[in-house]
């Protein structure tokens, strides 16, 4: 049992726990991953076969790690049995590995660009009275209310709410909901007839079978003696929906921390660990403190930043490297430019002082657009760096454009590769894409498929591209190059002068696809990518590079020196949060306790001066999180005099300026 060596009394605790559910509330640091890993290995070395065990988390490479680690520790027969999924792959696998129970399991798995795709197809088109509502409103719409099983006219005020103001959505929803229920109805239609099973699908399938198909329930669930999820705070309404017909027959080992569920616009459900004892029969909640990342300097201000909510948190961390001379910087600075230089300035100051790396240093913000003067200087330094939150590489445009031919091998009938496919070329718009898809409707196979497309007289590039591609489906890698050469005739031509960056993402392309099993499984996980993953990268060329974050994708990660840009009114939380009411304002609380406890050694809290006095002089009309703060808790420096201030640099009473003074929410 050496896996248990290295745990303290309360995860061990956790660790040997024999509840029927239960629910390890873990903060920040506090080695959730650990007791997650050393978990799986008890319930192994107690004789609990691996395929009765399956390990959850929000990202396939997570999954496949705690997986991993766990056979590292043990060494019994059948380990490799063991398996680490997302959610929705181990749904799919489900949906595929059960045909008798599952229909489905002969469908198409389509992506979010492929949905938005045929939302645009089947929604009305009206010119003499133009609707004004997009594709992508009705896909997010729809895909919302899947998710958190909430009502139409719900789902449109949560994600069109930042769109038109509170006075303005009762009559928009009053105006144009039948509208969005038209199109909805259209779009399952279309999946059905087409037999496309979209990602929202995955989960709704087989938690509405289990939930009304008893027999299915018994056999699936029986499957399962014991289910662990990590990040169980990102969890929505769906998936515990999901969950809830294993709570009979199955163990439920749940891992996360309700102070760090940031993900409520995706529609993961902050009360589903809040409350998990009172939503789960037969469950217990431990609780893991003893955080082992940062110092308890950088742990104070946390604590105390969780402590001004008006939620019921209920833990405080500990820091189990004590204290350090070093406290917090609160930085003050004029504007963005100032901030961006600020930050690279104190990197090489580090690098050349304290024989620092570039890899010891990360820097978060809300949104990735605040990243940009940072990269900005980061150029100008010529300063290696990594941008994590940008669009997922499996989303590019060129990527899902290499992509498409192979989609048509693999289902002739998937009429979004085909159209996505024949507009590639120069002359072939959306009428002359429909008489060449019409062509190949009535066919079986790839062989009639083609022969249909030389009658139809389909240019020779298409057939010569899918002929190819065929020849080589046996290997995926050899199936993806030979698209990206049969194409890049053409890609050179459509994305001009950005094509020479654009090319060197197929370079990551091939890695990919050199470790798939098979050209299908592939193109699986292509549309399986978790959407928590989504990283861009800049410069392939070294291992030393400072890392840029959205706060959003910066959880998982850490550093030794963390900067966190904007910390300011107006910003933390913005006023679109104030203005969506009390639970947008905790989750923008949350997010920023997650950028606070990313640091293990120095923490640099940045603030716009003026973002400041404007706040003061509006009479604090937005909440500020940073209101009130102790100010023993932080060293205060003015960049301008590089020097420490005092609280003096606040004008009036702070006691005026409470986050939550004069907030209706009712």
């Amino acid at each position: 049992m050496g896996y248990m060596e290295n745990l303290n009394d309360e995860q061990k605790k956790a660790v040997k726990a024999e509840d029927k559910h239960i629910l390890v509330l873990a903060g920040a640091g506090s080695g959730k991953t650990r007791v997650i890993i050393a978990r799986a290995a008890y319930l192994l070395e107690k004789g609990i076969r691996p395929g009765r065990i399956i390990i959850l988390s929000f990202t396939r490479k997570s999954a496949r790690e705690i997986a991993e680690r766990v056979k590292a520790e043990i060494s019994i027969k059948e380990k490799a049995s063991l398996t680490g999924q997302t959610f929705h792959s181990w749904c799919y696998e489900l949906i595929k590995s059960n045909p008798s129970v599952f229909r489905e399991s002969s469908y198409s798995l389509i992506d979010e660009d492929d949905v938005e795709s045929i939302f645009r197809y089947t929604f009305p088109k009206d010119s003499s009275s133009p609707l004004p509502i997009k594709g992508k409103d009705i896909s997010d719409v729809y895909s919302f209310m899947v998710n958190t099983k909430k009502s139409l006219s719900d789902a449109i005020r949560v994600k069109l709410r930042r769109t038109y103001p509170e006075r303005e959505l009762d009559e928009y929803i009053k105006k144009y909901a039948v509208h969005y229920r038209n199109a909805i109805e259209s779009y399952v239609r279309y999946k059905a007839s087409h037999h496309y099973l979209d990602y929202d699908d995955l989960l709704y399938v087989v938690a509405r079978t289990l939930r009304t198909n008893d027999k299915a329930r018994e056999y699936i669930t029986r499957r399962y003696e014991h289910i662990l999820i990590d990040e169980m705070q990102d969890t929505n309404p769906l998936q515990y929906d999901l969950l809830s017909s294993f709570y009979g027959n199955s163990h439920i080992y749940a891992v996360g921390d309700d102070a760090q569920s940031i993900y409520a616009f995706r529609g993961s459900d902050f009360e589903s660990i809040h409350s998990f004892s009172s939503r789960v029969p037969e469950s217990k909640v431990y609780k893991l403190v003893t955080n082992y990342r940062s110092y308890a300097e950088i742990l104070a201000l946390a604590n105390w930043l969780l402590s001004q909510s008006p939620l019921n948190y209920d833990k405080s961390l500990v820091a189990k490297k004590g204290n350090s001379s070093v406290r917090p910087k609160l930085v003050h600075t004029d504007n963005g430019y100032e901030e961006a230089n600020f930050i690279i300035d104190r990197v090489l100051q580090n690098l050349s002082e304290k024989d620092y790396d570039y890899s010891d240093h990360m820097v978060l913000s809300r949104t990735v657009m605040g990243l940009r003067r940072v990269e900005a200087v980061c150029i100008e330094h010529d300063i290696p760096y990594r941008l994590y939150g940008g669009s997922s590489l499996m989303e590019s445009k060129h990527i899902r454009d290499v992509i498409s031919p192979i989609r048509v091998i693999l289902n002739i009938h998937d009429e979004i590769a085909w159209m996505r496919f024949l507009t590639l070329y120069r002359g072939i718009g959306e009428k002359s894409a429909l008489k060449f898809i019409e062509a190949v409707r009535g066919t079986s196979c790839v062989d009639d498929a083609l022969k249909a497309l030389k009658l139809s007289k389909a240019p020779r590039q298409i057939t010569d591209t899918l002929e190819m591609i065929n020849d080589n489906r046996g290997s995926a890698i050899s199936a993806i190059k030979t698209s990206c050469k049969a194409l890049e005739e053409r890609l050179v031509i459509i994305y001009k002068d950005e094509w020479a960056s654009r090319k060197k993402d197929f370079e990551i392309l091939f890695s990919l696809a050199e470790r798939a099993s098979g050209l299908e499984s592939f193109i699986s996980d292509f549309v399986l990518s978790p959407r928590l993953e989504e990283t861009l990268r800049t410069d392939e060329s070294t291992d030393d590079y400072l890392v840029l974050s959205t706060i959003h994708s910066a959880k998982g990660l850490e550093s030794t020196v963390c900067f966190i840009l904007d910390v300011s009114p107006y910003a933390f939380p913005t006023e679109r949060a104030y203005a969506d009411g009390q639970a947008e304002v905790e989750e923008e609380r949350r997010c920023l306790y997650v950028a606070l406890t990313r640091a293990k050694d120095e923490l640099y809290v940045m603030r716009n001066t003026k973002s400041i006095r404007a706040y003061e002089l509006d009479g604090a009309k937005c909440p500020y999180f940073l209101n009130n703060l102790d100010l023993s808790l932080v060293d205060v420096i003015n960049v301008e005099a590089e020097s420490a201030i005092d609280g003096d640099f606040y004008s009036g009473d702070q006691s005026s300026f409470d986050m939550l003074n004069d907030l209706d929410f009712t």
